[in-house]
């Protein structure tokens, strides 16, 4: 459900995009990260458990965020931080990404959405900047595999840029500043989770919008473009 009127987007300054279950439709995806390894379901169940216990968490760097999260990972898998690491790493994300290419798609019209946006040929009629925050790294990767061009001039953001997790609000209010927003009532958050994206957006002072069907997305394109 779109959540602010569209008459509002005529006033943005800049949109910060969810990037899991918002730029595509992310249905059965951890079933089939699993399925892609099933010998791997306890260190993806392991993951999972860690990444809803660090929910709004904020350790300030990259650094100490990964060491805390790879200690926890490993003792939850009973093993070693060192192999935590090299599991997440050089395992699990780069078959996240196979896994995106091989089953899913960018949703509709975000081309034409990403270039009316970055041209100013939305309700606007200017230029708004935007970047996508996700939760995962490598976002750039992930993005192409689902067949967006990551080269686009737009920022693209994840926990290894801030040592923080959504709904953090340093974040949010660090890429709003990046963007030249001045003031974050000026943001719309475009995201798939209330509890995550949204709480995130409210922390911040920003506008949230909520796809959790094509259909927000296809509303909310069309309140973007003025069609």
């Amino acid at each position: 459900m779109i959540l602010i009127p569209p008459d509002s987007m005529r006033d943005l300054r800049g949109v910060i995009f969810d990037f899991d279950g918002t730029l595509y439709d992310a249905k059965h995806f951890p079933l089939r990260i699993i399925a892609a390894k099933p010998v791997d379901l306890f260190l993806v169940r392991a993951e999972r458990r860690v990444r809803a216990g660090f929910a709004g968490s904020d350790y300030g760097s990259a650094e100490a965020y990964y060491r805390e999260f790879f200690a926890e990972l490993a003792r939850l898998a009973r093993c070693s931080p060192a192999s935590a690491q090299a599991w997440y790493q050089e395992d699990y994300i780069p078959r996240m990404i196979r896994v995106l290419g091989g089953f899913y798609r960018c949703r509709p019209g975000i081309g034409e959405l990403f270039t009316a946006l970055r041209t100013g040929g939305n309700v606007t009629g200017r230029p708004v900047p935007f970047a996508v925050y996700s939760d995962y790294p490598r976002a750039a990767e992930r993005l192409a595999a689902i067949g967006v061009d990551a080269a686009l001039p737009f920022g693209l953001y994840g926990p290894e840029d801030f040592g923080a997790q959504k709904p953090a609000p340093r974040p949010f209010r660090d890429i709003a500043a990046a963007l030249g927003c001045g003031h974050p009532a000026d943001v719309l958050v475009v995201g798939d989770r209330t509890n995550t994206d949204g709480t995130g957006a409210a922390s911040a002072g920003m506008k949230y919008v909520n796809i959790a069907a094509s259909a927000d997305w296809t509303a909310f394109c069309k309140a973007v473009l003025g069609n």
